[in-house]
C-alpha cells in the first residue's frame, strides 16, 4: 500500500468521514484541557457501532493504534467531545 491509498482528516467537530466501508487505521486525540468522551463508530452518525471512546484527564495526546485496521461495515464517524483541539484520524476506503 501506498500513502495515497489512505485518507485523513484533522477532525475538530463531529463528522461523518466515510458513507461506506473502510477501515480505520490510526486516531489520536489532541485535548486542549481535561475531556469528555469523544467517540469513533461504525457507521453514519453517533448511533452506529461504537469503536472506541477516547478521552483524557491530561493534557496529553492519547493516541488509538490497533495492532490491525479496525473494519468499518457502516462507514466512519467521530463523536468529539469539549476540550478537544481536535482527532487526526486515519483510515482507508474499501
Amino acid at each position: 500500500m501506498e500513502s495515497k491509498d489512505y485518507s485523513w482528516a484533522w477532525v475538530t467537530g463531529d463528522r461523518l468521514l466515510s458513507l461506506g466501508p473502510c477501515e480505520l487505521v490510526y486516531a489520536a486525540l489532541v485535548p486542549s484541557a481535561a475531556t469528555t468522551d469523544s467517540n469513533i463508530y461504525s457507521g453514519e452518525n453517533a448511533t452506529g457501532d461504537k469503536i472506541v471512546t477516547l478521552k483524557a484527564a491530561t493534557v496529553r495526546i492519547m493516541p488509538f493504534s490497533p495492532k490491525v485496521p479496525v473494519y468499518c461495515s457502516k462507514g466512519l464517524y467521530i463523536d468529539v467531545g469539549t476540550s478537544v483541539a481536535g482527532i487526526f484520524v486515519q483510515w482507508r476506503e474499501l
